[in-house]
Parts: C-alpha cells; sequence; structure tokens
C-alpha cells in the first residue's frame, strides 16, 4: 500500500528574514523531490521592529520572486513578527494533514526516504521525531539526553529535541502546544526550549525515572541517529 494511501503529511519550510536568502533555497533543495506532499506550505514570519524600515524592502522583493518560483507552495506572510511556535500553532489548524515534515530556512538535510521514516513512525507510535546536526552520544549532549536499552537503534528515545528539522503527527503537536503555555519570552517564541528548560530544572536530575518517563510520554520525542541536518547558520 502506497503510503499516500496511508496518511497525509504537509512539508512546512519556518521562514523570516535574513541577510543572505539563498540559505532558504538550499533548505527547500535539500527536500525530497520524489516524495508527494499533501501541501506545501513556506511561512514567512514578520521582521523585527527594529529592523523593519531596513529590511523591509529586500524582504518584500525576496518574497514576491518566492511566490513566482514556487507556486506549489502555499505561502504564508505574517504581518507581525509573532516567531516560530505561533507559526507552528498557524499551520497545525490550517493544516488537514496527519503528518508535519518542519524544517527552518538555515538547514540542510540529509537524503531520507519519507515513505520509511513516516512508516516506522507510526510502529513507533513516535510524536516528534528530529535530526540533529551530529550523531549524539550515549551521555547525551545539553540539548538531548538519549535513554532507554534500545540505544543505538536509528530510532532513539530522547529527552528534549530540536525544532531545526523535525517530523511530528499535527495533533501531537496541536495538543502540546494547546496544553503547554509558555513559562517564559524564549518558549513564547520557541517550542523546543519549553522541554529543554524543564531538563534544566534543580529538581529534573532528582525526579525517579518513571518521573521523568511520565513527562516524556507528554512529547514522546524521538532522535533519529544516523540522518542529519547542517546548520547553515543565518543571519538576520
Amino acid at each position: 500500500m502506497e503510503l499516500k494511501h496511508i496518511c497525509k503529511v504537509d512539508l512546512v519550510v519556518a521562514g523570516a528574514y535574513q541577510k543572505d536568502f539563498t540559505k532558504l533555497l538550499k533548505s527547500i533543495y535539500s527536500v525530497p523531490f520524489d516524495f508527494e506532499f499533501n501541501q506545501r506550505y513556506l511561512l514567512f514570519d514578520g521582521i523585527q521592529e527594529d529592523k523593519f524600515i531596513k529590511c523591509k524592502q529586500d524582504y518584500n522583493y525576496f518574497k514576491s520572486v518566492i511566490k513566482e518560483d514556487y507556486p506549489d507552495y502555499k505561502i504564508k506572510e505574517f504581518d507581525e513578527n509573532i516567531y516560530f511556535r505561533k507559526m507552528i500553532e498557524w499551520v497545525c489548524q490550517d493544516s488537514n494533514a496527519d503528518y508535519l515534515f518542519v524544517i527552518q530556512d538555515d538547514v540542510k538535510v540529509d537524503q531520507l526516504n519519507l515513505d520509511h521514516i513516516i512508516v516506522d513512525m507510526i510502529g513507533y507510535q513516535i510524536g516528534i521525531l528530529s535530526f540533529p546536526h551530529k550523531q549524539i552520544p550515549p551521555e547525551g549532549t545539553h540539548w538531548f539526553t538519549p535513554f532507554n536499552d534500545t540505544y543505538p537503534d536509528k530510532y532513539i528515545h530522547s529527552h528534549g529535541w530540536s525544532e531545526r528539522v523535525f517530523i511530528t503527527k499535527r495533533e501531537h503537536m496541536k495538543d502540546i502546544l494547546e496544553t503547554t503555555p509558555a513559562s517564559s519570552k524564549i518558549t513564547e517564541k520557541f517550542i523546543d526550549t519549553i522541554y529543554n528548560q524543564e531538563m534544566k530544572k534543580k529538581d529534573w536530575k532528582n525526579k525517579s525515572h518513571d518521573e521523568q518517563i511520565e513527562h516524556w510520554n507528554k512529547w514522546k520525542c524521538y532522535l533519529h541517529y544516523d540522518i542529519l541536518h547542517k546548520h547553515l547558520v543565518a543571519h538576520r
């Protein structure tokens, strides 16, 4: 059975103003061309107030070029600078897909077989599968803590995830956004920082394994072991 008969997958490219727009083009080019997405989204965040007058003309020109060159994308322009979290909230409401494949506008994705990955996500009941910029060691990093006896299987249970490149079940992400209020300025802007801030609390290390797993069950985060991304580091 073909994947398109199993579920719908939308591509979401989350963009914002950057000084070198070729990085966004590199991100788009790295997406698998042979995959039949239900919908392709290209989101453009608004410009920060302190940069608005200086950058508006260049940004508007670039967006007009993109509209002409990528007619197969549903392009959404936000008037205000709302950041990543609210853009994803918007697409979760607008989309009717089962899964969202989300990439930020300054990354290049390794070649990957989305058909196989989505089938595995259904089988593993993965809520969020992120693709880090390097292989994560068993002891973890500042951002990720792998766990579970199956490590180093290609789908690694993880406390923490990365929103630069990830696949998520849309309803799962929608539920997270609706039930996890922002606790700081940074979590108002981004999503993965919510988990990261929880892991950095003093009482996190004092929690039992079962208590930590209870928190993980809300997110169901996994890392992919050998499919990575390259961060192109856009200058805004």
